[in-house]
């Protein structure tokens, strides 16, 4: 990772760099502290938050009000991990059937994992969390960002190589859609982010 001179910022020490660690539960009370599933090598490659936004009209004068009708986060990150496991309770662990057997039905050498899909129809949802990590003046500081409720919104998606690839490794993306939890106290209910850049 290149060294950026931090001197010159308004805020010292805000610049955001690096990869992020992966980690993903069944709910967001599941990643307080160290808990959850980690996801494993891999790159969050987008953040981004959606607003749409509704406009009370007047039909004899300025609008009165603005506000949001809905707001929502695609959620996009990569994967190199292939393990069912992860797949299972990334996708909301209600649309497949997941375990593992002894002898496969078409792995018939040893002990396998299976995940099968097909003919459920409620998707269920998952937390998410990535954790980022950077040295400031000698110090580890981590920055957090939580999304409290996942849904998938793009299935499973792969591009095989070629053995003899420059990069041989299959890249598995994945895109989640965070929609605001309802149960949470409003203000609080999309998602989160604990920073320690800036501070330390």
């Amino acid at each position: 990772m290149p060294h950026y001179q931090n001197t010159g910022l308004t805020n010292a020490g805000t610049l955001l760099q690096g990869g992020w660690a992966m980690y993903v539960a069944a709910t967001a009370g599941s990643l307080a502290a160290a808990s959850g599933t980690n996801i494993g090598l891999g790159n969050l490659t987008g953040v981004t938050e959606n607003i749409e936004n509704f406009t009370v009209q007047a039909g004899n004068g300025p609008d009165p009000l603005e506000g949001l009708a809905d707001q929502t986060v695609t959620v996009t990150f990569d994967t190199i991990e292939f393990y069912p496991s992860n797949f299972n309770v990334i996708r909301g662990d209600e649309i497949d059937t997941y375990g593992t057997a002894s002898v496969g039905t078409y792995v018939t050498g040893g002990s396998v994992f299976t995940i099968s899909t097909g003919g459920f129809t409620e998707i269920g949802q998952c937390a998410l969390k990535f954790v980022n990590h950077k040295l400031v003046s000698g110090a580890t500081v981590e920055t957090v960002i939580i999304f409290y409720k996942c849904f998938l919104n793009q299935g499973l998606s792969f591009t095989p190589k070629s053995d003899n690839d420059e990069d041989p490794v299959t890249v598995i993306p994945w895109t989640l859609t965070a929609k605001v939890d309802t149960a949470r106290t409003a203000g609080d209910q999309l998602y989160k982010i604990e920073t320690e850049l800036g501070i330390v």
